[in-house]
């Protein structure tokens, strides 16, 4: 996992000046149509800077993997899913109430701090809406052939489609009572797991020139690799601390979010314990006694034994198919880095 790390802190050294490249650019033509936008493009870049920026790395990676011989390329066009990610924080934070990220306040509590909360709200929506269309002119500005770019397009357009149907399942289901282990995998699968592995390795693969046979085993071993990384997610969420995760580690389970930490630990309570449990999940009133009553059901019922092998399973499931998408022995090792890193890291 090391050697993944390695990979990611290199990345974003790289990118960081790519970073200031693009905002500042823009920044300065915008700003003369509204001041503000001055302000926008300072905090987008800052709220942009934080983060593992995971998905831009695997961008990289594809383009790299699949012939790309620009770094400069490579690094612009990863800049794109880097830049969408934080649209989609910046509205996810505000859909959430959540007044943290990264331990610092979210988009809409920043600008709420000043003027209210009405306007801090709209304020987040208007900038997480102008960095979705910066990414798109960014990705379409790219100096490539434009058959390339027209493929990449229309793949990243159809995956933040699917990124948003499963927003809205994720909402739909926070309502349910009595949810299953398979619906919190579908809402994994198609909120999460195509947008974070499968879908910007295939990006990265499709700017690169590679054909569109590529995307199947790309897609075989992102899938369930994904869905691994959403596990692990909302076990940091339940078990992490604050330092780590950047945001109140009782968050998840006062918001009601669906987790299968939560699904199983609901089926295997009895008693008492499965009582609390439906009083706990979704109460935004708990104390931290009954944060950490609630903790110790999950691993008492074995809730959390059981979504660490499910996360480890679908990992060694997505590692069968990295023969399939390369030969090359150095980039087989990285997906298989990759893969172990989204269950085994620590934030």
């Amino acid at each position: 996992m090391d050697k993944f790390v390695k990979y990611i802190i290199k990345y974003n050294k790289d990118l960081d000046p790519v970073i200031d490249q693009v905002f500042d650019r823009d920044k300065k033509r915008l700003s003369q149509i509204a001041p503000v936008v001055e302000q926008f493009a300072d905090d987008y870049k800052h709220f942009l800077k934080g983060g593992k920026k995971l998905r831009g790395s695997e961008i990289f990676l594809g383009y790299k993997m699949f012939g790309g011989k620009s770094k400069k390329m490579g690094l612009m066009a990863s800049l794109v899913i880097e830049i969408v990610h934080s649209f989609l924080l910046i509205h996810d934070d505000f859909m959430d109430g959540d007044a943290l990220r990264r331990g610092e306040p979210t988009m809409h509590k920043k600008y709420a701090k000043k003027y209210g909360d009405h306007f801090g709200e709209s304020m987040a929506i208007d900038i997480g809406d102008e960095g979705c269309f910066l990414a798109f002119k960014l990705l379409n500005s790219l100096k490539l052939p434009r058959e390339r770019l027209s493929k990449a397009t229309q793949f990243f357009s159809d995956l933040l489609l699917e990124v948003g149907a499963g927003q809205a399942l994720d909402l739909m289901y926070e309502e349910e009572k009595n949810l299953l282990e398979e619906t919190v995998l579908r809402i994994h699968r198609y909120k999460t797991a195509g947008y974070t592995i499968s879908g910007p390795l295939s990006i990265g693969a499709l700017l690169a020139g590679a054909s569109k046979k590529v995307l199947k085993p790309l897609e075989k071993f992102g899938i369930p690799v994904g869905v691994a990384f959403q596990i692990r997610d909302d076990e940091l969420g339940m078990f992490s601390t604050e330092e780590q995760l950047g945001k109140p580690v009782d968050s998840d389970l006062k918001e009601g979010k669906i987790t299968l930490l939560m699904v199983k630990a609901l089926e295997l309570a009895r008693g008492d314990d499965k009582k609390f449990l439906k009083y706990a999940h979704g109460n935004q009133h708990l104390t931290l006694k009954e944060v950490e009553r609630a903790r110790q059901i999950i691993k008492d019922t074995g809730a959390y034994n059981y979504s660490h092998n499910k996360g480890r399973q679908l990992v060694e499931e997505g590692k069968k198919f990295i023969p399939q998408i390369t030969k090359n022995k150095k980039d087989q090792e990285i997906l298989g880095l990759l893969a172990d890193f989204m269950i085994e890291r620590k934030s």
